[in-house]
C-alpha cells in the first residue's frame, strides 16, 4: 500500500520571479528519514490555437533551456491577476505570442508537468474564431521573447509527431487531442 511522506523540516535555499527551490526533510513510512528537492513553479497556460479544423498555429522560438529552437503551443504563466481565472492568461498569451484573439476559449485539460521533482501545473485551452488584434491593441511580449508563427496543418503535425520532432510535452498533447478530436 502507497504511504504518505511527512514533511518535518522545509527551507527554501532559491527564490526568483517565476520558481522557487525548496528543500525537505521527511519522515518515510518506514521509520527511515530522506531529503526531497522541490521545485515550486508558478502555474501556467497553454493554447492550441485552431485556425479551422484541420490548422493550428504553433510557434517556433529559442529556448535557453535546451539550446536549440522548439516548435511549441503558444503558452505562457500566470500571475497574480490570473489564479483565480486562467483564461485571463490565454487571452493575454494570444494577444502577446499570436496578435490575436479568440471568439471561443475552452479548457480540455490540466496536468502537473514533472511530479517527480515539481508542483508545476498547467491548464490546456483550446481557441477558436480567432481574429487578429489592431496594432493598438497589442501587449508587449516578453523581454527577449522571439518567435516565427507557423501555421500546420493535421497532416503537417502527424508528420512531425511520427518523425520524433515533436518533443515538447504540451505540443505532443495538442497533436494527441487533436487526433482524438479527429476520431
Amino acid at each position: 500500500m502507497a504511504e504518505r511522506e511527512h514533511v518535518i523540516g522545509s527551507k527554501i535555499i532559491y527564490k526568483g520571479p517565476i520558481f522557487s527551490i525548496e528543500t525537505q526533510s521527511v519522515n518515510l513510512y518506514n521509520g527511515r528519514q530522506a531529503e526531497r528537492d522541490i521545485v515550486r513553479h508558478v502555474p501556467a497556460v497553454a493554447v492550441l490555437p485552431f485556425i479551422d479544423a484541420d490548422h493550428m498555429i504553433l510557434e517556433k522560438q529559442y529556448r535557453a533551456s535546451i539550446g536549440d529552437f522548439i516548435l511549441e503551443i503558444p503558452a505562457g504563466k500566470l500571475d497574480e491577476r490570473d489564479f483565480d481565472q486562467p483564461e485571463h492568461a490565454v487571452e493575454r498569451e494570444l494577444n502577446e505570442e499570436l496578435r490575436m484573439t479568440a471568439g471561443v476559449i475552452k479548457r480540455i485539460v490540466g496536468f502537473f508537468e514533472t511530479v517527480g521533482f515539481s508542483d508545476a501545473y498547467m491548464h490546456v485551452y483550446t481557441a477558436q474564431d480567432l481574429q487578429a488584434v489592431s496594432e493598438k491593441e497589442q501587449l508587449p511580449r516578453d523581454l527577449g521573447e522571439s518567435l516565427d508563427l507557423v501555421t500546420v496543418s493535421f497532416n503537417d503535425m502527424k508528420v512531425l509527431f511520427e518523425t520524433g520532432k515533436l518533443n515538447d510535452q504540451k505540443t505532443i498533447l495538442a497533436f494527441l487531442y487533436w487526433s482524438y478530436l479527429r476520431g
